[in-house]
């Protein structure tokens, strides 16, 4: 599929490179963009052989957000021009909402390869990844609270699930911007690495995955564990039984307590 505003590459590995190509307008989100990025994820998510999605910027940028000239031009935040019906009937799931709601929601693993500045709804892309991985150098703002604004790009959600309330608010009510060291610190990132390394990283990580993990069950795993989120205890339970009822069924199941008892490498089927 071509794209205007972002690359896509799967590899016969099942790695899935998604990157965010404008970077004349600083990698900045627009709305052909998101309707790209919703689609991409879409089509990795019905794609077999796709296992993993790692999402990076283009040059030196991760995203710079929203487009802050036209912001400033206009007097207000941005909606799109011409929503959808559903769009207007169902405004959270516009935009750049959609963008990161369709991030958590897909069952494949996602890591975001933060290769520079991630500001406004960048952070919003970074948050909706299961995995944050900064090449030394970058940061990260989430200054939506600055320009007289909320995060509604759904990272005002998700954001205390990763760091903790405290953090969560303390980041946003300030609008602060933080360097690569500050957000692992704070828990919003899992590793600082070399700029050089951050893909070669993270697609060592998405081989970990790959590799000794059958794909059904990591889409299980995700799909429980996101859900667990908003359930109590015993609708989690439940949940979760449900998934383990069908890994138990694969032949994937199979094959990975033989591949252990024999002390070799599985070899993972899809089924």
């Amino acid at each position: 599929m071509s794209y205007q505003f972002i690359t896509s590459e799967q590899g016969e590995d099942g790695i899935v490179l998604v990157t965010i190509n404008d970077p004349d307008a600083k990698n900045a989100v627009n709305w052909a963009m998101n309707r790209e990025l919703v689609d991409e994820f879409a089509r990795i998510e019905a794609d077999p052989k796709a296992r993993v999605m790692i999402l990076t910027g283009s040059g030196r940028i991760f995203c710079s957000g929203g487009n802050i000239k036209r912001m400033t031009a206009q007097g207000k935040s941005l909606e799109p021009p011409h929503p959808t019906l559903r769009e207007e009937m169902y405004p959270h799931e516009a935009d750049i909402r959609r963008v990161v709601t369709s991030l958590r929601r897909m069952s494949k693993p996602a890591i975001a390869a933060v290769n520079g500045p991630a500001i406004g709804s960048g952070i919003g892309l970074a948050v909706g990844c299961d995995i944050r991985i900064a090449a030394r150098g970058s940061r990260f703002g989430w200054v939506f609270v600055r320009r007289g604004i909320v995060p509604d790009d759904a990272s005002l959600a998700l954001m205390p699930q990763i760091i903790g309330y405290a953090r969560a608010y303390e980041w946003g009510v300030t609008g602060r911007t933080i360097d690569a060291e500050g957000a692992l610190r704070i828990g919003f990132v899992a590793e600082v690495v070399e700029p050089e390394q951050l893909l070669p990283r993270c697609r060592e990580l998405a081989r970990e995955i790959i590799d000794n993990c059958p794909p059904i069950t990591v889409q299980l795993f995700k799909t429980a564990l996101t859900e667990s989120l908003y359930q109590d205890l015993d609708d989690a339970v439940r949940f979760t039984e449900r998934a383990q009822k069908i890994a138990r069924a694969t032949e994937d199941h199979t094959e990975a307590l033989k591949a252990y008892g024999e002390k070799r490498a599985p070899r993972w089927k899809g089924r």
